[in-house]
């Protein structure tokens, strides 16, 4: 208690990183006192303690706060699931402003997950796309207990329940290598962004050289599933990256079709159908360096060949609803059937502090 009080000034800010490794290497420095890594874990832990209360008591305090999120925000959807013995096992939640401005994007929605470094563990689930200016509008989040089917199931239910579901609607699952695939990591996301089956074909016989295994586990998840050119639906520019061209030169073939030389390659862009043979143009519905090659050579402005998910005023209507602070714990007004409501821990218990091992080796 005495060493946690001492570094509680340490914790003040969340996005402070001092570990418990820290600590030993401070006490001792500072105080010539000698800690282990055990005495500091618990330090770590009282310091927690003493700023934010014990993390058993914010469970309780759930219902409380997504009673004023959803008074201060008015229209937003959040879900709280437990078990059969009131032990928190789900919670979505989705703000007002995010599913108003969902209106205004294109129909992609991009789902991630990452592990929590809380003491009760547990997985968040994420949900985004992306708005008129090519940033992320975030939609949905979700604490699950792990990623497993009925995890899976209940999120998606939720996110259809509050976003419904869009023409054409797609969704992204990042895809995760080990650290040490850092190439093939990068040859998938190439394969993925492929705008024509010969480039898709080429990088999937580069990842067969790389590791077969990886090649039969794609195809047997259906090409469909992450494939942009295999995808029955438009995924738009969500999987782009940026390419750099030289454009030579642009030849005009007819009013509204050009050949424009890219290299040494030849690519056809057909202005009046928003499409060109490069790919591009059509699936990320925004003109690409050779439809731009093209409108600039016509003396066109590019805005009337562009979706309308990418205007000014889509973007505009994404954050109309602006986002207010709740207001602080103090002034909430609860029904006393809500502050009430019990939500226990979840089961299985807390996380053990990990306990390392070092080997002194001595000179002989």
């Amino acid at each position: 208690m005495v060493v946690g009080s001492m570094v509680i000034p340490k914790y003040s800010d969340p996005k402070i990183i001092y570990t418990p490794k820290d600590i030993q290497t401070d006490m001792l420095s500072e105080h010539d006192v000698n800690l282990t890594y055990m005495q500091a874990c618990r330090a770590k832990e009282k310091a927690i303690y003493f700023l934010r209360g014990h993390p058993a008591d914010s469970y309780n305090k759930l219902p409380s706060y997504f009673y004023i999120l959803e008074k201060t925000h008015p229209g937003s959807i959040v879900k709280l699931k437990k078990t059969a013995d009131e032990c928190f096992l789900y919670v979505f939640l989705a703000i007002c402003t995010s599913i108003n401005g969902w209106e205004h994007c294109s129909p992609v929605v991009v789902v991630d997950g990452t592990f929590l470094k809380s003491a009760y563990r547990g997985i968040m689930l994420t949900a985004s796309t992306l708005d008129a200016a090519g940033t992320i509008l975030p939609l949905a989040y979700v604490v699950v207990d792990s990623e497993n089917n009925a995890s899976w199931k209940w999120f998606f239910e939720q996110f259809k329940h509050a976003y419904g579901q869009k023409p054409n609607m797609c969704t992204n699952i990042r895809a995760k290598f080990k650290k040490g695939h850092l190439k093939l990591s990068e040859l998938y996301f190439a394969t993925a962004r492929s705008y024509t089956l010969d480039e898709f074909n080429e990088r999937m016989s580069k990842i067969e050289e790389i590791d077969l295994c990886v090649k039969s586990h794609l195809y047997d998840i259906g090409y469909h599933r992450w494939s942009r050119v295999h995808a029955t639906m438009n995924r738009t520019w969500t999987m782009i990256s940026n390419i750099a061209e030289s454009l030579n030169v642009v030849r005009v073939s007819t009013d509204h079709t050009h050949i424009v030389i890219d290299g040494v390659k030849r690519y056809i862009a057909c202005l009046e159908n928003k499409r060109c043979s490069f790919g591009q143009f059509q699936l990320d519905e925004l003109p690409c360096a050779h439809a731009l090659a093209a409108l600039r050579h016509m003396s066109e402005s590019y805005e009337n060949y562009c979706s309308p998910f990418y205007t000014r005023e889509s973007l505009l209507c994404t954050y109309e609803i602006p986002i207010n602070p709740l207001p602080d714990e103090s002034k909430w007004n609860v029904p006393q059937h809500i502050s009430e409501e019990v939500v226990n821990l979840p089961t299985g218990g807390k996380k053990a502090a990990r306990k390392t091992s070092k080997i002194k080796i001595q000179n002989i």
